[in-house]
């Protein structure tokens, strides 16, 4: 996990700033987003749903709890979560690979599963040793299913950047993943 976002995390826990908010807002953003965007399908209402979801985070930050989980998958539920009483109050339609029925409440969100065991935990490792753009890239496109064309957009930077990341990151991941013969 980036220790950037854990160090400003744990001290917005400590102390609620507007400026440690800002620093976990831009370490996380863009996983959040993509979470959201996800589940909405349109940049427009995902960003407004992103801005909803900072002020739970802002509100709950207090019920945060590093045993029964880590801090990127408390927010990302917070995330997926909202994102999805949001569909369901303004009844929007469901695309055709998004299937609402399938998610329970009580449904234990895949990143909540990505530490399970050891396996999950070296590969948690290894994207932590990417850079912030790439890591959020590659967890974008692997992890939430996002098109090269929705990240870019996502991240603001052309496709061609992203597509570079991506190429520049897997071989890292591979190297890693191997290293601990996973």
């Amino acid at each position: 996990m980036d220790k950037n976002l854990e160090f400003y995390f744990t001290k917005l826990q400590q102390n609620k700033t507007q400026r440690t908010f800002e620093q976990v807002y831009k370490l996380s953003s863009v996983r959040l987003f993509g979470v959201i965007l996800r589940i909405l399908k349109r940049k427009e209402l995902s960003e407004d749903c992103l801005q909803e979801v900072y002020i739970k985070i802002w509100n709950r930050i207090d019920t945060y709890n590093a045993t029964r989980a880590n801090m990127m998958t408390w927010m990302s539920t917070i995330a997926r979560n909202h994102a999805i009483d949001y569909v369901r109050k303004h009844q929007l339609p469901i695309q055709d690979d998004f299937e609402l029925s399938a998610i329970k409440d009580n449904q234990v969100h895949f990143l909540d599963n990505l530490e399970a065991n050891d396996a999950n935990k070296q590969l948690t490792d290894c994207l932590g040793q990417l850079k912030d753009n790439s890591r959020n890239v590659v967890f974008m496109a692997y992890f939430n299913g996002l098109t090269y064309d929705n990240i870019a957009k996502a991240v603001g930077s052309p496709v061609s950047t992203v597509k570079t990341w991506v190429a520049r990151s897997l071989p890292i991941l591979k190297k890693c993943l191997e290293g601990s013969h996973v």
